[in-house]
């Protein structure tokens, strides 16, 4: 019996469990389809390194009061460091699983052979790798041309910090990828969704007299947590997530999850009815103006 294919969610039940072994295949094709487009290492690797470099060449003795006036860099190195885990866990994944279910890619996945869990495993493992190669390199730029001190106890707290924010950041992307429904959409959707709620989470710059509410409200979403963490292992006195910031993380991650399981659709979405009968109701209309014109003369 087929599987219905108008079903939400994201794991099917009837469909055949071929098991682990064709998890390093899909990661390879994933990873291949990164490499094809552009787009992916943009997001994830240059838009934050860029930023790093352009703002310690503006600001570059610039010494942070409010975190006990050090150098901007070691504020700057670990913020681009988050910015590039939010690009290609939350950007990436929202583009990638939008283009794939409007293109037809996941609708024709339900029909093979292929488990669903397989798919998505191999997809989230290639983002994984692109978010750890981009955090690397943004990291090792800000400590070894821009001289922003990273301790070496620091680095077990950080690579922990990192998994979870990439946990929660791919749980919400899959969630919010299957809000949008147009792929070209996708994009300026994610950036005007992430760009305000790094603002308000301080990931560009600390902002003390930041108003009490705002940011009470940047402490329950998953961007600050992170974000703050991530600064924290450049810090005087390093540390890793605080029981607080790991409770945010996880929740967020274990909602964007339950989300995608109960109400994911692997169909392209279809387009309202009254958007879909427009162009018959301007043929009806256009057809009923020419009439009575000829009528009239």
């Amino acid at each position: 019996m087929s599987a219905d294919l108008n079903r939400p969610g994201l794991v099917d039940a009837t469909r055949p469990r071929l098991g682990i072994a064709l998890v390093p295949s899909q990661v390879r094709y994933q990873l291949v389809l990164l490499a094809r487009n552009p787009m992916a290492p943009f997001i994830s690797i240059v838009i934050p390194l860029m930023l790093l470099i352009a703002l310690d060449l503006v600001t570059p003795e610039m010494t942070l009061q409010s975190l006990g006036n050090v150098r901007i860099v070691q504020f700057l190195t670990p913020a681009m460091g988050s910015f590039a885990i939010l690009n290609a866990g939350f950007v990436n994944i929202v583009i990638g699983m939008t283009l794939a279910r409007e293109q037809g890619t996941l609708r024709r996945l339900r029909s093979t052979p292929l488990p669903t869990w397989t798919y998505l495993v191999g997809r989230l493992c290639a983002a994984a790798i692109v978010a750890a190669l981009s955090t690397a390199i943004v990291l090792s730029v800000g400590v070894i041309f821009l001289h922003a001190h990273l301790s070496s106890s620091a680095i077990p707290p950080l690579v922990g910090t990192i998994a979870a924010g990439f946990a929660a950041c791919c749980a919400v992307g899959m969630a919010a990828s299957g809000l949008i429904r147009s792929a070209a959409a996708a994009l300026p959707l994610s950036y005007a969704v992430l760009l305000p709620v790094a603002f308000v989470s301080q990931v560009f710059f600390p902002a003390p007299t930041e108003t009490a509410w705002l940011h009470q409200l940047a402490s329950v979403l998953p961007v600050a947590p992170f974000a703050n963490a991530m600064e924290a292992a450049f810090s005087p006195a390093p540390h890793g997530l605080t029981l607080s910031q790991l409770t945010v993380l996880l929740l967020w991650a274990a909602g964007g999850f339950m989300f995608s399981l109960i109400d994911y659709r692997w169909e392209p979405r279809r387009e309202p009815l009254l958007r879909r009968l427009a162009p018959a109701i301007r043929e009806w209309i256009a057809s009923t103006i020419s009439s009575t014109r000829v009528g009239k003369l």
